[in-house]
């Protein structure tokens, strides 16, 4: 079983990436996701997509505080299932080369890491690379191929500074500046044969003492016009240094997918059978505001109480 890791930050396009990998190749692929909250939203839209097997791990960080069930889940699809190829999906907030030597302590001739895979979207690069600065250094420093997502929508963005700048960090990484959708299957198969070779030193760094997370179920909004007001406020701070959401909102008996990410929304209608639920990652998170805008009347009327019991009692 070849390992793939497809890392990246936060609303890079790691799992659009993963999901045109997939379905462009005809290959026996088997793919495990760490999602940073308990609600994993990308598991439902790939098995929609691909009808691929998708193995979730969420809450823990598979770099850190879950390493040990990260392992064992790698050598459970190993020994099962056998696939030809484990795609891996770490969270936006792990340390890329923490992942690796986790995997390449279990390596033995059934287990064989490939070259990973670094996601880059430009828009937001310069903007996270300096406020995570030794995040994004490591994710780009240990990968082989470096993939600028989201190029041909490059706004405000000179592409040849970021890659510049990412020469600067790792100049032996393959660095793919075109969008992948672009790329011939040839290509794309070249992914799936790079080997990685040499060691990395880990990065002692737990990602829960940086990031918050919440995860709200059975969200709901009374219109769709709601939805973007709601989205707008997001992006504006009103809740909290939000820096990833995604999920899907039920209005009325139709639910609405949305993806929020640098500052820009996107919404559509999701399948009828689609998991209600939404995720938030970032710092200062309005956990109660925001369990009082998306629960339903019946959920608000009790987080309302525990709001006001809990000023009380600090009085």
């Amino acid at each position: 079983m070849k390992v793939l890791i497809v890392s990246g930050f936060l609303g890079a396009g790691k799992t659009t990436f993963i999901r045109t990998l997939s379905n462009r190749l005809n290959k026996d692929f088997v793919i495990l996701e760490n999602e940073y909250a308990s609600i994993n939203i990308d598991k439902d839209i790939i098995k929609d997509d691909t009808g691929l097997n998708v193995w979730e791990f969420t809450e823990k960080c598979i770099c850190c505080s879950g390493k040990a069930d990260f392992a064992m889940n790698i050598l459970t699809i190993a020994n099962t299932i056998s696939p030809e190829y484990l795609i891996v999906e770490p969270t936006g907030v792990g340390f890329l080369s923490n992942v690796i030597n986790n995997i390449s302590r279990i390596e033995y001739e059934q287990i064989e890491l490939l070259s990973p895979v670094t996601i880059i979207d430009p828009n937001s690069f310069f903007q996270y690379i300096e406020q995570y600065n030794e995040l994004l250094t490591d994710q780009i420093s240990c990968a082989g191929t470096v993939i600028l997502s989201k190029s041909d929508r490059a706004v405000d963005v000179d592409v040849d500074t970021v890659i510049d700048k990412i020469q600067a960090i790792n100049a032996d990484a393959n660095i793919i500046s075109r969008h992948y959708s672009g790329l011939s299957d040839t290509a794309l198969e070249e992914l799936l044969l790079r080997k990685r070779d040499g060691t990395v030193e880990a990065k002692p760094f737990e990602a829960e003492t940086v990031f918050d997370s919440i995860s709200i179920s059975n969200a709901v909004l009374s219109s769709a016009g709601e939805v973007v007001i709601f989205l707008e406020a997001l992006i504006r701070k009103k809740y909290g240094n939000i820096i990833r959401s995604k999920g899907t909102i039920l209005i009325g008996n139709t639910p609405i997918r949305f993806d929020v990410s640098n500052n820009n929304y996107i919404i559509e209608q999701a399948d009828a059978d689609s998991k209600i639920g939404c995720v938030f990652i970032g710092d200062g998170i309005m956990t109660g505001d925001l369990r009082i805008k998306l629960l339903p009347v019946n959920l608000k009327h009790n987080v309302n109480n525990a709001t006001r019991n809990s000023a009380e009692f600090s009085r």
